[in-house]
């Protein structure tokens, strides 16, 4: 938990990095937006699964951990790939 200098209250992290305010959130899916939302966010939400560790895959579809906008997230450019 982090404490929050101007009142003091503890949060999750969950609070810290999830909008609550969805009025400027847009459906950006479709074609990968790269590694920066259009607001200027570079962190999302995104289901993640590991294997041994390490990553073995992850959905697409994720959240811009900033203004709440569901984005596709960037993927690698394989031939095989989807």
């Amino acid at each position: 938990m982090m404490k929050n200098e101007e009142n003091n209250v503890a949060k999750e992290i969950r609070e810290l990095l999830h909008p609550t305010d969805y009025t400027h959130a847009m459906d950006l899916r479709g074609e990968s937006i790269g590694d920066v939302c259009i607001c200027g966010g570079d962190v999302f939400h995104a289901l993640i699964a590991f294997d041994k560790g390490e990553i073995c895959f992850y959905f697409l579809d994720g959240e811009c951990a900033n203004c709440g906008s569901m984005v596709t997230l960037p993927h690698p450019a394989h031939e095989d790939f989807i």
